[in-house]
């Protein structure tokens, strides 16, 4: 028998971080996980971006969220002997004139001011952009490459001896007065990092959790290889072209891409770039959005049995901040804020 404080079940972006965090903290973890290709970490595309939406807003919690982000991610990056951090402007074009005024008396605002590059009230200059109202250019923004973060995460825990692949058996998890034993595991605390498998868990699935599918098509296209452009779609550069994305959809929850899809980017991404563009390829992942768009953090029966999902597709931003917050609640009693506390639901 191994005895361990953490049994983690996941190994996409919130598992992988939470292990890596809960290890620098000297704790010991096994991490479990059945390395599905398939999963929302290998299809997403990693964005952090501290203006989001249609209406162009700050997103939630974005100062404390975006404090030292890339430098923690750099950290892993050294930690993991890897490259997958990609910071790099975003682009947005605006809609009208009015909204170039508006924006232009942001840069004077506190609250705007650590992530506006520049606001500019003319076209671009890039070939193809539809922008002839200009665009801010947005500041600590980038992407992180989950596949990759992911494959060197899973070797670094092989190194370790702490990964166990494996498709999770909730029949074989025992619930004593005083542990846990999965196999030849004996643990205080399992913490689930599914994704969207929490749909099949006997612990957490009546969490009203939102599922939704997204699409993403991958082209090529004359457009600058260090900028992201966003609006409607994003458009991210990336070692096999420029990845452009993405749909929603709550109804259909697989992995596999669609006509209807397709179109759709191909649609939305025409208004933002007037110029040629080759379609080689789309991909489809289902994201673990919650009802209100908060992830779910906690435990149950007596400690022993924790959550730590529902990201939605803002994990690359939410995660490392809310690890940390987690292991302080687990470790040192530190209340959860109340937006996302599993008991918020429960």
């Amino acid at each position: 028998m191994k005895k361990v404080d953490y049994i983690i079940v996941g190994q996409g972006i919130a598992g992988s971080v939470l292990a890596l965090q809960m290890m620098e903290a000297g704790k010991s973890v096994v991490v479990i996980d059945n390395a599905e290709k398939n999963t929302s970490s290998e299809k997403a595309a990693g964005l952090y971006n501290p203006i989001t939406g249609r209406k162009m807003v700050k997103t939630w919690m974005a100062d404390e969220l975006f404090e030292g982000l890339e430098e923690f991610y750099k950290m892993l990056e050294a930690r993991l002997g890897s490259t997958f951090l990609f910071p790099m402007t975003i682009y947005r074009p605006f809609y009208s004139h009015e909204e170039a005024n508006d924006w232009q008396g942001k840069l004077s605002d506190d609250a705007y001011k650590p992530f506006i590059e520049k606001v500019v009230s003319r076209p671009s200059g890039i070939t193809g952009a539809v922008d002839q109202y200009g665009g801010i250019y947005l500041k600590n923004c980038g992407y992180v490459d989950l596949p990759e973060f992911r494959s060197a995460a899973r070797k670094y825990f092989e190194s370790k001896e702490v990964y166990q692949q494996e498709d999770f058996q909730y029949s074989k998890l025992e619930l004593k007065e005083d542990r846990i034993v999965y196999g030849e595991l004996i643990s205080r605390t399992i913490i689930f990092c599914e994704g969207p498998r929490v749909q099949n868990n006997p612990f957490w699935k009546d969490l009203p959790f939102r599922l939704v599918k997204g699409e993403i098509i991958k082209l090529e296209a004359d457009l600058p290889n260090d900028l992201i452009l966003n609006r409607g779609v994003f458009v991210v550069p990336k070692k096999d072209g420029f990845n452009v994305g993405a749909t929603y959809d709550h109804q259909t929850l697989d992995y596999e891409p669609t006509e209807k899809g397709m179109t759709e980017l191909k649609q939305r991404f025409s208004k933002l770039f007037a110029s040629d563009f080759t379609i080689k390829s789309a991909v489809a992942g289902v994201r673990p959005a919650t009802f209100d768009r908060r992830p779910f953090l906690g435990t149950k029966m007596e400690g022993q049995i924790g959550i730590f999902n529902g990201f939605g597709t803002k994990g690359v931003s939410l995660v490392p901040f809310f690890a940390h917050q987690y292991i302080n609640y687990l470790e040192q009693k530190n209340e959860l804020i109340a937006e996302v506390n599993v008991n918020r639901v429960i």
